[in-house]
């Protein structure tokens, strides 16, 4: 499936910022199992483009001039086909990848509690595919989908122990839960096309490392991901790859809009 996508971010601020910086990971993987046609990433202030240590394409927007409004957009085509994923574990496009023990490192926002790993090893025996999404299902049933329940700060025990959160939180516990077993996990930031109970602009899902290779889960849905499901970026957590995040010097308060549209259509229509 190809799916086109149109991601427009606009910030307002009631005075003017003097120096801002944002970092943008809203460029997606060109790797196994997608391939990127066509993207651009644009804003009305300078922007660069460079790789960061998990692979993934980091845009840098950097304002250097009084304003009162930063917009950032990005665009275009990739061809999704999760079957060409299949296989054995290897590097994207050359880049080289993180070692494995990196993904079993807990983070602020992955740790997990002896509740939350007790509740996993009563779930996963073998630690195998089948068995991880299992898990999955587990975590989706213990964690209602809350929008605005929790924030970008909320970690895998606080959104466990409240009971509730989004597709990011979902996530947190599940990376908390496969590490604390032994199982390297990452953090997949992208979009979902189509219906789906996730409804923010970038979704989220994650990878688990068995039979030498990454397969992703994603938690918020309890299934594997398939066409309709495009990769942004992985990393450690949410705060490693966050769809944009910055800092500015002046400003006050800020006023954003969001409007993104995802859709999918077959290969040869």
């Amino acid at each position: 499936m190809r799916l086109r996508v149109d991601h427009q971010t606009h910030y307002e601020y009631e005075t003017p910022v003097h120096y801002a910086i944002q970092r943008v990971y809203l460029t997606p993987r060109d790797e196994p199992g997608q391939r990127v046609l066509q993207w651009e990433t644009r804003s009305d202030h300078p922007i660069t483009h460079q790789r960061d240590a998990y692979g993934n394409w980091v845009s840098m927007v950097v304002v250097s001039r009084p304003c009162s409004a930063v917009s950032i957009c990005v665009s275009g085509e990739v061809d999704c086909d999760a079957s060409r994923a299949a296989g054995p574990w290897s590097e994207a496009r050359g880049v080289p990848e993180p070692p494995l023990e990196l993904y079993l490192r807990p983070t602020g926002l992955t740790r997990s509690t002896a509740a939350m790993t007790d509740f996993a090893r009563r779930t996963v025996e073998r630690g195998d595919y089948a068995q991880l999404l299992q898990l999955a299902e587990q975590i989706e049933s213990q964690l209602v989908y809350s929008p605005g329940t929790t924030g970008v700060f909320t970690s895998a025990e606080d959104a466990w122990q409240a009971g509730a959160g989004v597709c990011q939180d979902h996530a947190h516990v599940m990376i908390a839960c496969c590490r604390a077993l032994g199982v390297p996990a990452r953090y997949v930031s992208g979009y979902l096309s189509g219906e789906a109970r996730a409804s923010e602009a970038t979704h989220a899902w994650v990878d688990v490392f068995v039979d030498d290779r990454w397969r992703g889960i994603d938690v918020t849905h309890a299934c594997e991901p398939t066409d309709r499901w495009l990769r942004l970026a992985v990393g450690p957590d949410y705060d490693a790859v966050s769809p944009v995040r910055g800092m500015r010097q002046g400003g006050g308060r800020e006023s954003m809009r969001i409007a993104v549209s995802v859709g999918g259509y077959t290969r040869g229509l």
